[in-house]
């Protein structure tokens, strides 16, 4: 070009290269996983692994049209750390470009983080929280359980099980609080009788005296209701006060799954949990995973991961346009797919106003840790007994 310095038009030849070949590929879809309670164990190992294969198996079968790139920041949120850790957490996974973020797990930063959610306003959040406080216009729930509901999941077990006189031990904490809460009143509506309530910490402590006032009130069932970490110990002092008695818990039974350890702490409680044998989705789910990763293991955390991971493929895959809010509006356009997690016949599903998406009674089911902790075992589905709870009057 005559007066075009040869410097200038090299210059554009490379950046019209660029752009050339910046057209000629794609950027991932970015998904983010904010861990709030990283365990150091195979059940994070499988959280990773399930989100991986779902997001594959949706690219290859062209579901979605680019790969997806897991971006994945682990901290330690309440009870043992800090929310602000889980807040920052959120805001650089924002920042990294995610269109959804799967996580916090934990209810005390769950709550929070869903209000933080909606004044950020870009970024569907599918946690696991069992708060319904956690709840929001950006905040979806596959929750690993709920505190209105476990319960009335918890009373129709107790009751099929024969047990009218129950002892609740709750942790001191905003988790344990709200558990007790609804446990009191769904008891009551079911016609059981609490006899007494005992504080317990959400910490390896020495909870002799707490069970000695437990027993004192002679319950036919103990319950423990919070997250879990007052469990640790609770078996040891019922060894040394030599009392034995049925004992039921949330679903904190799932911290069994973590390790061997947890599993001895759980040995002979029966408590509620998502993973249930039965179901045909989550067994060709875990078949899929042992062929690609060489590895089964039967409990709730591949099978739920999985899930997420299909509601989160499903949102983006909807996305018009291809932004948070898109992916928002596609996750509420989710209608009864059938989930890996809960009993046969359990759905996925959400809506406009519908931010919890487990569609059947039997999205938990009680399981039980046999006695000398060697393995855990199906007990009953809530449905069973349901409507013993109905008319009980």
């Amino acid at each position: 070009m005559p007066g075009v310095p040869p410097t200038f038009i090299l210059y554009v030849a490379v950046v019209e290269d660029a752009e050339i070949r910046a057209y000629g590929s794609v950027a991932p879809l970015k998904v983010g996983l904010l861990n709030d309670y990283p365990t150091r164990s195979h059940v994070d190992d499988d959280t990773v692994d399930a989100l991986r294969m779902v997001f594959d198996e949706a690219v290859a079968a062209g579901v979605v049209d680019r790969p997806i790139e897991l971006v994945q920041r682990d901290v330690i949120g309440l009870p043992n750390g800090t929310y602000h850790a889980v807040e920052r957490a959120y805001d650089e996974l924002v920042d990294e470009g995610c269109l959804a973020i799967f996580g916090p797990y934990v209810s005390d930063n769950a709550v929070p983080l869903s209000a933080h959610a909606d004044r950020v306003a870009k970024v569907p959040n599918i946690i696991l929280s069992g708060s319904e406080g956690a709840l929001g216009e950006w905040t979806f729930a596959l929750n690993n359980g709920s505190m209105p509901e476990e319960g009335r999941m918890l009373a129709a077990i107790l009751r099929g099980d024969g047990h009218r006189r129950i002892a609740i031990a709750y942790e001191g904490s905003l988790i344990g609080k709200e558990y007790l809460a609804h446990a009191e009143r769904a008891y009551a509506d079911a016609g059981l009788s609490v006899v007494t309530t005992v504080p317990i910490p959400q910490v390896e402590t020495d909870k002799v005296d707490a069970v000695t006032r437990l027993r004192a009130a002679a319950p036919d069932a103990v319950v423990h209701v919070g997250f879990g970490h007052g469990l640790w110990g609770f078996n040891d002092a019922l060894a040394a006060a030599d009392w034995d008695p049925p004992r039921y818990t949330t679903t904190a039974f799932e911290m069994a799954h973590i390790s061997a350890d947890w599993f001895q702490q759980l040995a002979g409680w029966i408590g509620l949990d998502s993973y249930d044998e039965r179901n045909p989705v989550g067994q060709n789910f875990l078949e899929r995973f042992e062929a690609r990763y060489g590895r089964r293991r039967n409990y709730f955390m591949p099978g739920l991961c999985g899930d997420v991971a299909t509601v989160i493929v499903l949102g983006l895959a909807g996305a018009r346009p291809l932004t948070g809010e898109g992916v928002k509006t596609a996750i509420e356009d989710i209608k009864l797919v059938p989930s890996a997690s809960g009993a046969p016949g359990t759905c996925l599903r959400f809506g406009r106003f519908i931010r919890q998406g487990w569609m059947g009674v039997d999205y938990l089911v009680a399981r039980r840790v046999l006695p000398d902790g060697s393995a855990h075992v199906f007990h009953a589905a809530p449905s069973q007994h349901i409507s013993e709870i109905a008319g009980s009057g």
